[in-house]
């Protein structure tokens, strides 16, 4: 917006000025209505989706102590801290959809600020920062993550401050500074492992901008000693870190590398769809959404460089250009494949921060044509969160939309108080459970739990909701709701079952039915 105005050929170099002086006079509050509008755009979202199945995993975590969590959780693939803070924020504000969720909102609202703390210290500029708040707020694939009860956002804010830490601390060599930089190294950590991947960026830069050929500076006292401290907070769990690698990376669920990959990841990041996805019209406009950023990077990358200080724009780059290429060569056969546009959020805002700060720059010497610009990446970017908003949590890698919520309604409707609801699985059971009531309690046989590792261990080790007896459960309920998740029809699982009526969930992406229901008589002969 201040750029769109700033361009304009309808004010002077004068009002330009005035306008550029409002926005110094009034930054915060300038930084305060962008964060209030994206705010309201994802809580907009935020709770019209059933939870899907690892929001459901972390909910379910979180009902266990901090030791317990801690074990649970290195039975699967990630280390406990959003674990443990999720846990906090559900003593405080519950456990229904809005209140887990919007913890991710917050820590989207910290990682913001950071942002803007960081762009505003290499620029010394309040539009560069304002405008880069403002182009992170509209990336889609943030506002997807921001509304999900999963630990993206909290990675975001990690980086970000870790990154305003590591500017402060090599400007001023200051000892706080740097502890406090291993500290946020040792957070991060604890986070997700991939964080690992905005740490080499650091590096990276890092060497850029110190080394100029001599190793003996790069490796300064300092430096060293908060990557001991950052090794020596993390050292408890690195064991089960590197275990959690060695079980779970073989044959894992990701998908492979392909040539379509980093098409994918720029069509993710700016429209919230597959490349498959991306035909007719789609095609078309992705296209020339990539001349765009194009154009904008190639006339204003130069100048914004050189409007900034300590090399800031080098280590945006380096954010957004390392994480996304080690992670991918990290995938490349014969190591499984790692790569998810998410685990590298980071890495998509850092480049919608480079493609923002090109747009200002280049705004002097292009005017027209970086209005021009503004305006298409404006649409491209409300187009993208409609997207957000028409897909939801739609799984891309099953291609199936969670009806979990809708189907449990329904169930409440068609029901009466008291019948329990059977998953016919544990991963049905994990995203029903979440909508557990004490009119529907859901429950699961053990006998369908098969695996020793990843996100079913842990209900090997708890009882809750499962049936070690199907059986003796019958007995004790004479009408049960069995649910799975099929595009045939149900089937029971005790064949004498008899069916007395049915309800299903309708996928108006799909445009099918698959999450489905039957109320059976489990005492009919």
């Amino acid at each position: 917006m201040i750029y769109l105005l700033s361009s304009s050929p309808c004010y002077d170099n004068d009002m330009k000025r005035k306008l550029g002086q409002w926005a110094a006079t009034h930054e915060w509050w300038a930084l305060g209505m962008i964060l209030t509008v994206f705010s309201g755009v994802v809580l907009g979202n935020m709770t019209r989706w059933s939870v899907w199945f690892d929001e459901a995993f972390s909910v379910y975590l979180a009902r266990f102590n901090i030791v317990e969590i801690a074990h649970f959780t290195s039975l699967d693939v990630h280390p406990p801290l959003y674990y443990w803070l999720l846990k906090g924020w559900i003593v405080i504000f519950g456990h229904s959809a809005l209140a887990v969720r919007s913890l991710s909102l917050a820590f989207a609202l910290v990682g913001l600020i950071g942002l803007y703390v960081v762009v505003r210290h290499i620029t010394r500029r309040s539009p560069y920062a304002l405008a880069a708040v403002a182009a992170v707020a509209l990336t889609p694939v943030f506002v997807r993550f921001s509304h999900e009860a999963r630990m993206y956002t909290l990675v975001f804010a990690i980086v970000m401050w870790a990154t305003y830490v590591l500017l402060r601390a090599m400007k001023t060599n200051c000892r706080w500074l740097w502890v406090l930089y291993g500290t946020l190294l040792a957070a991060g950590m604890f986070t997700h492992y991939f964080v690992a991947l905005a740490w080499l960026a650091h590096w990276a830069w890092r060497y850029r901008e110190v080394c100029a050929g001599r190793v003996k500076k790069f490796f300064a006292r300092e430096w060293v000693w908060c990557h001991v401290l950052a090794v020596g907070l993390f050292a408890v769990w690195l064991p089960t870190a590197v275990r959690q690698f060695a079980t779970i990376q073989v044959g894992f669920w990701i998908p492979p590398i392909t040539p379509q990959t980093p098409i994918n990841y720029l069509t993710d990041m700016m429209f919230y769809r597959e490349v498959a996805q991306m035909d007719g019209w789609w095609a078309i406009a992705a296209f020339i959404a990539f001349a765009v950023v194009g154009a904008v990077l190639y006339f204003g990358l130069r100048q914004f460089i050189r409007q900034s200080r300590r090399g800031g724009v080098a280590l945006f780059v380096s954010l957004a250009v390392v994480p996304p290429i080690l992670l991918m060569l990290l995938s490349m056969p014969p190591l499984s494949s790692s790569f998810i546009d998410r685990y590298v959020l980071y890495a998509q805002i850092a480049l919608a921060v480079i493609i923002s700060g090109c747009l200002l720059a280049a705004a002097k010497t292009h005017p027209v044509l970086m209005r021009h610009c503004t305006i298409i990446l404006v649409i491209v970017a409300l187009a993208g969160i409609g997207n957000v908003y028409y897909y939801g949590n739609y799984n891309k890698n099953t291609n199936k939309s969670i009806r979990a919520s809708e189907l449990i309604a329904n169930i409440a409707k068609s029901g009466k108080a008291g019948q329990p609801v059977v998953a016919a699985s544990p991963w049905v059971y994990y995203e029903a459970s979440f909508y557990s009531s004490n009119t529907h309690p859901v429950y699961y046989p053990a006998s369908t739990i098969n695996e020793d590792y990843g996100s079913l261990a842990m209900l090997k080790e708890d009882d809750t909701g499962k049936i070690a007896d199907l059986a003796a459960f019958a007995k004790q309920h004479r009408y049960v709701w069995y649910i799975n998740v099929t595009e045939n029809e149900i089937e029971p699982p005790v064949a004498s079952w008899k069916l007395v009526k049915k309800v299903d969930a309708y996928d108006s992406i799909n445009r099918s039915v698959e999450y489905r229901a039957g109320l059976y008589d489990t005492s009919a002969e």
